[in-house]
């Protein structure tokens, strides 16, 4: 399957070469034009190694693809299975989103994530294993990120990518409840793009704050 893949590289990223043990995804919050003047900006301190549009066009920011990854910055804190801080041993993909526990993903993006995944399957044995497959809310729920989200088809993705196999079990960390009361949102949406990109953006600011909160009332006292 070809796999066209737009270069723009950013500087924020370590030049070190990593150990691809796991791959993280993610929704951007924002549209691509925002996603991408994020992540190339150095005062953001943030990125991905990949971006993939709503209509399938991928974007290389950090290098990945042809076998050799450098560290992003997409996780954060983060931990997963006894592995602290997963910037050191992932790759991220960032799927354009305002916010995934709000707007489904296209079917374009499905596709180029399954591109994108086949391509890295060849480069990094540890992907062959679709556990090693997680959202930023597997690993980082505790901080309250909440993507990819509710929206995310994880069955779709795992028969896509890892068909025949028994796919492991992704639980997304927005509750029902407060799904819904995002979903109220859509009606308050500004028309033009920019303002849409910062409705979102505090929207999913948002989702976050009260994921936390209720990740922490939960937490044994």
């Amino acid at each position: 399957m070809a796999l066209n893949v737009n270069s723009l590289k950013t500087v924020n990223r370590d030049e070190r070469v990593i150990p691809v043990e796991y791959l993280v995804l993610h929704y951007t919050a924002v549209d691509l034009q925002e996603t991408l003047a994020i992540f190339t900006n150095p005062k953001s301190c943030v990125s991905s190694h990949l971006v993939i549009d709503t209509d399938g066009e991928v974007y290389e920011l950090v290098d990945c693809l042809e076998g050799r990854a450098f560290r992003g910055w997409h996780a954060g804190v983060s931990q997963w299975e006894g592995v602290q801080g997963l910037n050191d041993c992932s790759i991220g993909i960032e799927l354009v989103n305002y916010n995934g526990n709000v707007f489904p993903f296209t079917d374009a993006q499905y596709l180029s994530l399954h591109r994108v995944v086949s391509r890295l399957k060849e480069h990094y044995p540890n992907l062959q294993n679709p556990r090693q497959i997680v959202g930023h809310e597997q690993i980082a729920g505790f901080r309250g990120k909440a993507d990819p989200g509710l929206c995310f088809d994880w069955v779709r993705f795992y028969s896509e990518n890892y068909p025949g196999v028994t796919p492991p079990q992704r639980q997304a960390v927005c509750p029902a409840e407060l799904q819904a009361r995002l979903l109220q949102l859509r009606e308050s949406e500004p028309e033009s793009p920019e303002e849409r990109s910062k409705f979102w953006c505090s929207v999913s600011a948002l989702t976050e704050t009260t994921v936390r909160l209720i990740q922490e009332a939960s937490e044994p006292k």
